[in-house]
């Protein structure tokens, strides 16, 4: 391969969640009938390029689990159950957690950047002890988004507040560098470019930065 196609093409939807560590993306190749095999190769490829230590896959079969073998692309497959069972989500947030802080860098990928996955990150900021409150959470997901979380999604992130478990939750009273007092500590806030975190711009097919 030549030219651009040897630096493969991004996948769809790629948007940082935070900055330089993970990201989240539509299925590579596509989800459904509009899943192309060349189209998969040439995303792992991209992937690949801009040195990401390990893809995510949360859905709950095994797609691209192969192609991610064949291309030597190393993973993790963490499959989500349905909204009532958040035993895997939690899971899967103390693994991605775990990866984060000893500096990986991870893309993670559901079919769609859909309610499922919209669903997972508020989850996530919740649970991270960043955001103390439901509405909190998934106001600040739908920002980074940049689309409303139905009831799919809010259902994951009613599951998780129900289990009252947390990770690094802020001490009442504490404030990080640059919160008022009462603003929940943590994570940079996901919607807050110069916390680390980028939201994507208007055009589409926005560039990483190679490192």
């Amino acid at each position: 391969m030549r030219g651009r196609w040897a630096d493969g093409i991004q996948p769809r939807n790629l948007i940082w969640v935070v900055k330089d560590l993970l990201a989240i993306c539509e299925r590579p190749g596509g989800y459904g009938a509009n899943h192309r095999a060349v189209r998969r190769t040439e995303e792992i490829i991209w992937i690949r390029r801009h040195e990401f230590d390990f893809i995510v896959s949360l859905l709950s079969g095994p797609h691209n689990l192969h192609s991610y073998e064949k291309h030597e692309m190393p993973y993790l497959h963490l499959p989500l159950g349905d909204a009532a069972d958040v035993a895997p989500t939690l899971a899967a947030f103390e693994e991605i957690t775990r990866r984060v802080e000893a500096g990986e860098r991870l893309l993670l990928h559901h079919e769609r950047v859909d309610d499922t996955l919209a669903g997972f990150l508020a989850g996530y900021w919740l649970w991270r002890g960043r955001y103390r409150d439901v509405p909190s959470a998934l106001h600040a997901t739908e920002r980074l988004l940049r689309r409303p979380i139905g009831q799919r999604g809010r259902e994951t992130v009613l599951g998780i507040a129900g289990t009252g478990v947390t990770r690094g939750a802020a001490p009442t009273g504490a404030a990080p560098t640059g919160a008022a007092p009462g603003e929940p500590a943590g994570e940079p806030d996901p919607t807050d470019a110069g916390a680390g975190v980028t939201e994507p711009p208007a055009t589409p097919a926005w560039r990483i930065t190679d490192r």
